[in-house]
């Protein structure tokens, strides 16, 4: 039993990381995740974003336009990464302090038949998420 388990293993390790067989009739598909806000101050961190791109190409270049407020999103294992630029830039610029939030955003999986007599699903998640805001405060009045 335990060989067959082992080969089943070996077996699924090869299929794409995005796309995984659940059932006999159903393959495994995540849709993208819908961004909650739009505009030239937010920044969206994933685990491929390089961080020193988006520090020094993104951010500085929003400091530099004199930006009150920046808001960084991080989504599951990229939340480190998010919170590591934040920090990057509160430290380099001592004008800005930090505001983090968390919440929990749903993620939509899609089911889709490999037969033509099975059922297309959708399978619901959850994933914590963070919000940064990154803001300029007054020297003067602190």
């Amino acid at each position: 039993m335990a060989e067959s388990l082992r080969n089943k293993h070996q077996i699924n390790s090869r299929r794409p990381k995005n796309i995984k067989e659940t059932k006999e009739n159903q393959t495994f598909c995540k849709r993208r995740l819908e961004k909650p806000e739009v505009g030239k101050n937010i920044i969206y961190v994933s685990n491929t974003t390089s961080n020193k791109v988006a520090l020094e190409e993104q951010c500085l270049k929003l400091v530099r336009n004199d930006e009150k407020n920046i808001i960084i999103y991080c989504l599951g294992a990229a939340v480190q990464r998010g919170i590591l630029l934040a920090l990057q830039i509160s430290e380099k610029f001592i004008s800005y302090e930090l505001d983090a939030k968390t919440f929990s955003t749903v993620l939509i999986d899609d089911l889709e038949p490999t037969v033509d007599n099975a059922d297309y699903e959708i399978q619901r998640r959850y994933n914590s998420a963070l919000r940064i805001q990154v803001f300029k405060r007054d020297l003067l009045q602190a």
